[in-house]
Parts: structure tokens; sequence; C-alpha cells
């Protein structure tokens, strides 16, 4: 970490702790107000929730294992404030580092080189900053539309809504199955792997009868995927 990076960084952390603590409080209101809007409109069971609660805890494990060994390199280039920062609320830390690169790049200079000074540095935060605007300016823009339709539709014995979300989120998967699929033979091997780790757990679900393996399904091929990823990339390296 050089001079400039921790000069900075003693003059971010105030801040960054001051946005972490407000995303913090966000959570904690999204969560209230959502069981709120349940409860009130009953959508999901009591089962239904402690199965999306244990579903939800098991798939942030495969995610976070790369986000923290990417966090490891991002604290000694941009200092372990505006990761916090950063990566706290957004979580993508390779798209973090990018946009930093390209700030500094086009300032000409580089992450952790001679000529990336405090200015550069503090351009390549607003960088990063900027770079996360367009998801917010989305939210402002689409969040009370699918919340007015969302409590109209709970009122019909039949709604579109469970139908938008598994279409949204298979759409989500198969775009970035096919990208990351297309960056090599390792993560091929994972993408596939992860299929077959999944649909072997369906298949032992089935057999055995215990539903509660279930709620395991995407952690285990997270790992899976994981593994035989690197399995592929130390045999082809």
């Amino acid at each position: 970490m050089t001079q400039a990076v921790k000069n900075v960084t003693a003059v971010v952390w105030p801040f960054a702790i001051i946005l972490l603590g407000f995303v913090i409080v966000q959570s904690v209101l999204f969560m209230t107000n959502a069981l709120k809007f349940n409860k009130k409109y009953n959508l999901y069971s009591k089962d239904d929730l402690k199965s999306i609660a244990k579903s939800s805890a098991v798939s942030s494990i495969g995610p976070s294992f790369s986000v923290v060994v990417v966090v490891i390199a991002m604290i000694s280039l941009v200092g372990p404030a505006v990761t916090f920062m950063r990566t706290g609320v957004i979580g993508a830390a390779d798209y973090e580092l990018w946009l930093a690169d390209v700030v500094a790049t086009t300032m000409g200079a580089t992450i952790g080189g001679e000529r990336f000074t405090e200015a550069v540095f503090t351009c390549a935060i607003f960088g990063m900053v900027l770079g996360s605007a367009p998801y917010m300016i989305n939210l402002l823009i689409t969040l009370k539309p699918l919340d007015t339709l969302a409590r109209k539709e709970s009122k019909k014995k039949r709604s579109f809504i469970p139908v938008l979300g598994m279409t949204a989120e298979l759409g989500f998967l198969g775009y970035w199955a096919l990208s990351t699929a297309s960056g090599g033979i390792p993560k091929t091997v994972g993408i596939i792997f992860g299929l077959l780790s999944s649909m072997g757990v369906t298949a032992a679900v089935r057999k055995s009868g215990n539903e509660k393996l279930n709620d395991w399904i995407l952690g285990i091929a997270l790992i899976g995927g994981m593994v035989a990823a690197a399995a592929a990339d130390t045999l082809l390296g």
C-alpha cells in the first residue's frame, strides 16, 4: 500500500463507517418491512420463510469466497477503508478494481504505481462510486411500480409475481453461465460440475425423501463448481 493510499485512507475511514452504517440500517428496515408485508398479505408460510432463510444463507457461501480472494488483493492496492466501503455496499470486488483501474489508466497512472497520487486515487474512488449509480437510478424508477403491482397481484388467486421472479432469476443465471463459460476451460468445467452436483443432490433427495437437502443444493453446487474449476486450472496450467 503506497503512501498516497495511506493518506487518503485516513480521510475516507469516517465516510466508510457512515456509509456501511446506512447499509446495515437499510437492510434491517427492508427485512422488517418485508416480514410485515408477508404477514399482511400471507404470501409465504412460516415453513417457506425458514426454507428461504436456509437457502439464502447457504447460497451466500460460494460468492463470498470469490469476493474474499479479490478483497485481499484490493486492500493492498486501494487500502482497507475504500475496500470496506465499496465491497460492503456493492460486493463486486473485481468490478470495483476494474473501475479504479479504468480511471487510473485514463489519467496515465497504474494502481499502486508511482503516479498513483492522492489526486488520482480520489478520482478512482469517484469512478467506483459513479459506476454503481445506474443501479440506484434503476431502483428509484422501478421499485415503487413493482411494489404497487405486487400489492394488487397478492389479492388475486393467480398471480404473475412468482412467474416474474422465476423468469428473472433464470434469465440472470443463464446470462451469467454463458458469460462465465466463455472465459476458458476451467470456468466451463466449474459450471458443468456445479450443474452435475445439483443434479446429484436432487436425485439423492428423490431417493432418500430427505427434503432438507434441498436447502443445500445451491451451496453444494457452488462449492463443487469452484473445486472443479480450481482443479482444472491446476491441471491445465
